[in-house]
């Protein structure tokens, strides 16, 4: 097993009672199911409620992962995804060391200024979730003809994991996902099967059956 999955891994089951305990009161106070509030946790930003707007954690997993060569991966928390809902630069984004630093301290002022809900209320509202879709309640209604509150577990997985490319499927990124221990925990708990996923994507997506024979393995 590589050094990035060895870390994400011992992370997981460090973080991941703490993560489903404290998803319940800002599940009660944003009208979210828990299990939403934990899917999105553990595929966005599983520290969410431990660090201070910035993650170091997620950081040196990126470095590490990146110096491998491998594809460029990010370590931008919930917080910092806020500032680019806020300027209107999601999807659109300035990687640059100066503009990443001014993200992380707006970050950090945020995380010292507001509640973690509220900060989590603003971020729900906001995200963009492809379709022109943006906010939870959007997203909820078109992709699933539900509202938030009504959201079934492997909903929840499915929104929690489109954040990241709203608008652009990836076959490797929802396997690597569905690999994790944390996350298969979960399904286990919620009883989410494999199965429920790929028809999941394929009912939203209209993706082929090559792909999904592949993730249905």
């Amino acid at each position: 097993m590589r050094l990035t999955s060895l870390l994400t891994e011992y992370s997981d089951k460090v973080f991941g009672n703490a993560l489903r305990r404290s998803a319940l009161r800002p599940a009660r106070a944003l009208n979210t199911p828990v299990c939403f509030i934990e899917m999105l946790l553990l595929v966005e930003d599983k520290r969410f409620f431990s660090h201070a707007g910035v993650d170091p954690l997620a950081i040196i997993r990126a470095a590490i992962f990146n110096l491998n060569g491998s594809v460029l991966q990010g370590a931008s928390t919930i917080v910092q995804q806020l500032y680019r809902i806020r300027t209107g630069r999601q999807g659109h984004w300035d990687r640059s060391l100066r503009m990443k630093v001014y993200q992380a301290v707006w970050a950090l002022l945020q995380s010292l200024s507001k509640s973690k809900t509220a900060l989590l209320r603003e971020y729900l509202d906001g995200v963009y979730w492809g379709r022109s879709l943006r906010g939870l309640d959007q997203a909820a209604r078109i992709y699933f003809n539900v509202s938030r509150a009504e959201l079934s577990p492997a909903q929840s997985f499915f929104l929690a994991e489109r954040i990241a490319t709203p608008n652009r499927f990836r076959a490797n990124r929802l396997r690597a996902l569905l690999d994790r221990h944390a996350i298969q925990e979960a399904f286990h708990r919620y009883k989410i099967t494999r199965d429920e996923i790929v028809n999941l994507y394929r009912q939203c997506d209209g993706l082929g059956d090559d792909v999904w024979q592949l993730l249905a393995k």
